[in-house]
């Protein structure tokens, strides 16, 4: 006798490969249906079948739960037989039955590194190799669901090879992989000068390289923004960046080719080696190595670098031609303004910082900086929270009475928006008291409203007590507007509650 069940998950369960593994398994088994995406980062499936078969594809959803996917809450119910006669993944839509945690950008995978280093692949040397498994997510998503026609993946329609692996049920990495691309018909990358005019470079990797090693200052577009690259171990090039960046005393962060190259420079613990090679790939404050060769002006005064490993293919090849495997890779921007995302502001803007500019044609929709963690008592703890961890959710112990939107601080901002017993933090966003970083502020706070479905004049607005932080004007000017419950919270006492929300009160 058939029986039919509705599924609906959530958790990171979009830009993953989560369809592609719930349709392989259901052909597995024989179970008959659809999955699709939903408008609030949720997934719902549709599956019948018998006692057998479905009993079979539970089995294997326990076993081959694509790496990267995270099940936060799994709602079944019992529903009717349609008599369908296949499974498929349906068109996405935008409607949420569950809100659920929009997909952070993840670290080139293992298995896309190596096509990248393969001269038979035809991935080889290509900077933007990605699968289901890692690459951009949130910083090329205009909204949710995601899937590649709401991402600026939409710019680079698939080739027939590409076309073949999306369609390709058994391409375990690459059916029905959003954000999938190769040489043919994906992006593209150029080296110019500071004034922008393109320089002739059959590799234009090793070319930034060779410039690098040269003692040039290069600004390269990442995932979530531009860097400013050079060398570490040389005095003369860290004080000229320091002096070009009008950036006296604050460290800069390093990236290694790898762990063998940061054990060069650092003291690499279990632990540490863990934290720096996971998906997230944050930048990882650790003890400098006696006998580094690193210049003291990287990190004046201090006796740990923060160091991090290269998260896409880019990075990679460009650290593997240098000549120390060790490079400074500092965010690109201005003094006091936000990381540089668009080609020709970085030009026009960074031009003073950089002599040459590593770019490419993908649009980066959302910007995320590097997060930056350090060990306290023996445990990461987060000093920057950006690319790799948000915007994933972090779940309170306590249920919040309604939904509420908070603007942050003034300095080192980062706003969020909370629901049920869900806080969502939005990307590292910076000092308010710039009136551009004001602006993304402001920008990425109705982007969560937004992808979340969240009523403003039914929220509680929550900012800092102190009267003239511009974040805090900005959410008192929101609460006139909507009507909003208006919550004014003292700084350090918002650090307590923090402390609140994330433990239960004791019984004692």
């Amino acid at each position: 006798m058939k029986k039919a069940y509705k599924i609906i998950i959530s958790g990171v369960v979009q830009g993953v490969g989560f369809r592609p593994f719930i349709s392989r398994i259901a052909v597995k088994s024989g179970i008959k249906g659809y999955v699709k995406n939903l408008g609030g980062g949720e997934v719902l499936l549709h599956i019948e079948g018998d006692d057998g078969s479905i009993s079979r594809f539970f089995e294997l959803f326990k076993k081959e739960l694509p790496p990267p996917a995270e099940i936060l809450d799994l709602k079944i119910e019992t529903s009717s037989p349609r008599g369908m006669r296949d499974f498929r993944i349906l068109k996405s839509e935008s409607k949420a039955l569950l809100k659920s945690i929009i997909p952070p950008d993840i670290a080139i995978c293992k298995w896309c590194l190596e096509e990248i280093r393969d001269t038979k692949s035809r991935w080889w040397r290509y900077p933007f190799n990605s699968c289901a498994w890692c690459g951009p997510r949130f910083s090329i998503m205009y909204r949710m669901p995601y899937d590649r026609e709401n991402t600026s993946m939409q710019d680079f329609p698939l080739c027939s090879e590409c076309s073949r692996d999306y369609q390709d049920i058994n391409n375990v990495r690459r059916y029905h992989a959003e954000g999938i691309s190769c040489p043919k018909c994906g992006p593209r990358v150029w080296l110019t000068d500071n004034k922008g005019r393109v320089i002739e470079a059959q590799d234009p990797i090793a070319a930034a390289a060779e410039l690098i090693d040269s003692g040039h200052i290069i600004a390269i577009k990442g995932i979530g923004g531009f860097h400013i690259a050079s060398r570490a171990d040389d005095d003369e090039i860290v004080l000229k960046l320091r002096s070009r960046k009008r950036r006296p005393q604050k460290p800069f962060a390093l990236m290694a080719l790898d762990l063998e190259a940061a054990r060069e420079v650092v003291e690499v613990s279990n632990e540490a080696a863990r934290i720096l090679s996971s998906p997230e790939r944050p930048i990882l404050l650790l003890p400098k190595k006696r006998g580094a060769r690193i210049s003291v002006n990287v990190a004046p005064g201090l006796d740990v670098l923060g160091i991090m490993l290269p998260y896409t293919g880019l990075h990679y090849m460009l650290l593997e031609r240098t000549r120390e495997k060790v490079l400074i890779m500092t965010s690109g921007n201005v003094h006091g303004k936000p990381m540089e995302v668009e080609n020709d502001l970085a030009i026009k803007r960074l031009g003073r910082i950089a002599d040459y500019f590593l770019l490419h044609n993908r649009r980066i929709v959302n910007r995320v900086d590097d997060s930056v963690l350090r060990f306290t008592g023996g445990k990461p703890t987060f000093l920057r929270r950006g690319r790799g961890y948000a915007p994933k959710w972090i779940t309170m112990a306590r249920r919040l009475e309604s939904s509420a939107i908070a603007f942050g601080a003034e300095l080192q901002n980062a706003g969020a928006v909370g629901f049920d017993n869900k806080a969502i933090l939005t990307q590292f966003i910076g000092d308010t008291d710039d009136f551009e970083t004001l602006v993304q502020l402001e920008h990425y706070i109705r982007w969560f409203v937004r992808t979340y479905q969240l009523k403003v004049e039914d929220s509680i607005i929550v900012v800092d007590k102190h009267p003239k932080y511009n974040s805090s004007i900005l959410g008192r000017k929101w609460a006139r507007k909507h009507g909003s419950r208006l919550l004014s919270v003292q700084h350090h006492v918002a650090h307590a509650y923090s402390v609140l929300a994330e433990y239960k009160k004791s019984s004692g």
